[in-house]
């Protein structure tokens, strides 16, 4: 499998975002880990609110019955809207607690649920082939972005949906980074330079572009400290300061994404 000069920027932008070891080091909670209460309430919010582009593209070619492999799944939000029509929902993860609860918020809608614990696409041989195999925010974690679109292609009968900000979704924190360790953050990669990658490797893909209410915005002050601080490797001696900041920068009430799907 080639790489092209997309997929090699796309990887080379990607690892801009690492933070600096010296930050790294003196975090007192790692940067990188959600939890799965957040996950498992984006997922229950997802049931909550009407389908999203996302939802309707996979909707589109699922048969009744037919069955959804979730990467990357976290708590759910991307494919458990899709039951019904959808019969059966198969999630991938790295995390088993994760899992967990995906599983059991499918068989709380009445859907057959299976989970393959792992990263994507070291576990894709476990992964059964599904209708419509859908991965929400995940790309952006993914650094060689080109055999990890081509399994999810080949694990799908019908398509593909992807979903993924236009820019990275931690952009908007580049005046926190500023302010509290004086470093700016990468411009890209973006969504285009992503479709740009598919593109090169031969698919075809479609994308819609809509704007996402971002919880984030709507939640508690204290929920926004917490996540601001975890994500900026800050201690809670900080919180104080970031209350004060948030209060004149804030937090964005929408982010700008993309749904893209290709037919297999």
């Amino acid at each position: 499998m080639t790489t092209g000069t997309a997929a090699v920027r796309w990887a080379a932008d990607l690892a801009d975002w690492a933070i600096p070891e010296h930050i790294l080091q003196r975090a007192p909670d790692d940067p990188h880990r959600f939890s799965v209460e957040r996950f498992t309430e984006l997922a229950a919010e997802a049931l909550r609110q009407p389908p999203t582009r996302t939802h309707e593209r996979a909707r589109a070619v699922l048969p009744d019955g037919g069955d959804v492999l979730d990467i990357g799944c976290g708590g759910g939000a991307a494919s458990l809207p899709l039951a019904p029509p959808a019969g059966r929902l198969m999630g991938v993860d790295q995390s088993a607690g994760m899992l967990a609860a995906f599983a059991r918020a499918a068989t709380q809608r009445g859907v057959e649920a299976q989970t393959v614990e792992g990263t994507w696409p070291a576990v894709a041989r476990a992964a059964p082939v599904a209708d419509v195999v859908v991965c929400a925010h995940v790309v952006y974690n993914v650094g060689d972005l080109v055999p990890f679109v081509q399994a999810l292609s080949d694990r799908a009968r019908h398509r593909v949906v992807l979903e993924l900000p236009v820019r990275h979704p931690l952009a908007w924190l580049a005046p926190y980074w500023r302010a509290f360790h004086d470093i700016d953050r990468p411009h890209g990669p973006t969504a285009d330079d992503a479709l740009t990658v598919l593109r090169d490797m031969g698919l075809h893909p479609r994308d819609d572009r809509w704007m996402r209410p971002n919880s984030l915005h709507r939640a508690p002050m204290d929920a926004r400290v917490e996540f601001l601080r975890k994500r900026l490797a800050l201690g809670a001696d900080r919180d104080d300061d970031l209350r004060a900041m948030i209060d004149r920068i804030g937090v964005p009430a929408e982010r700008e994404v993309v749904t893209a799907w290709w037919d297999v």
